[in-house]
């Protein structure tokens, strides 16, 4: 009996230490497995940063690209010098704070060019007097004289031409001629003057061809005899 009750002992402490033997070794690989994952969890969120970063910094170089090439367009129109690139957008520093940085320069040049190109651009205008206002912006202080020479000859509304015989016409009452004469000198002057104006508008029969040719012809000096004051 007391053999037995030992036997019966014995067999129950070794499954009680067989227990543990035979849970350890299926946790073991468990607790592995969870290592592992968490090590590739890890490296995966590294990879997407990475993959982050690098998008990122394509689209500023876009970004810089973008604006660099509206700048440039902006002062060809001008016929100002182009803003320097030390390198190409994609060269850059791999460096998301500098690149955002040079695209915040890039910016402001477009937006300052922009502003000059405004103040530049010599809008459209089908009446006389508009016209004659608009031009004060490359020749100041000529619109008295257009006005005063223009009321004496044809007007302040349409195109009139002249039925006695001259040849002339417009508010200016000029002779084709002479128009043609001036007219792209006057055009080419006042792009010099760093000024945006049509080519279209450079016809005899238009009023903005007549107010800026006959504006330049007076700041210059050259109305001279072609109309009597």
């Amino acid at each position: 009996m007391r053999v037995t009750r030992i036997i019966a002992c014995m067999t129950a402490v070794g499954f009680v230490l067989a227990v543990p033997s035979s849970i350890g070794s299926q946790t073991l690989p468990i607790r592995e497995v969870t290592k592992s994952q968490t090590k590739t969890a890890g490296q995966n969120v590294k990879a997407s940063l990475s993959k982050q970063q690098k998008q990122q910094l394509r689209t500023l170089s876009k970004g810089i690209a973008g604006h660099q090439m509206a700048t440039w367009r902006c002062q060809d129109a001008l016929g100002a010098g182009r803003s320097r690139a030390s390198v190409s957008p994609w060269a850059l520093p791999r460096s998301v704070g500098y690149r955002v940085w040079v695209q915040s320069k890039w910016k402001s040049q477009e937006a300052s060019c922009a502003r000059t190109r405004s103040q530049r651009s010599i809008p459209a205008a089908n009446d006389w007097v508009t016209a004659v206002k608009l031009v004060q912006r490359i020749y100041p202080g000529t619109s008295g004289w257009l006005l005063f020479i223009s009321h004496r000859e044809g007007g302040w509304g349409g195109f009139v031409m002249n039925h006695q015989g001259s040849g002339c016409g417009g508010w200016l009452q000029y002779a084709s001629s002479t128009y043609w004469a001036y007219s792209n000198d006057a055009f080419a002057d006042a792009r010099r003057r760093g000024f945006i104006v049509n080519d279209s508008w450079n016809q005899w029969t238009q009023p903005m061809g007549q107010a800026l040719t006959g504006a330049y012809m007076r700041y210059t000096g050259r109305d001279g005899h072609h109309w009597d004051l």
